[in-house]
């Protein structure tokens, strides 16, 4: 995340601007962020389990 504290004002409102949009984006369409997230996770689930199964025992 970005430290607005050390941007200029005009810097600073498009970065406040661009959250305040994503925000509001995110709760209109929270079906769609939840697929994406419950994706996101199964697939990296999915990847742990594979790279645990193919890890040999250390002995």
């Amino acid at each position: 995340m970005i430290d607005i504290t050390k941007l200029s004002e005009e810097e600073r409102s498009v970065v406040l601007a661009r959250r305040a949009y994503y925000r509001e984006w995110k709760r209109k369409n929270a079906d769609k962020v939840k697929d994406t997230t419950t994706r996101f996770f199964k697939k990296h689930a999915e990847k742990l389990t594979a790279e645990k199964e193919n890890k040999k025992p250390s002995e």
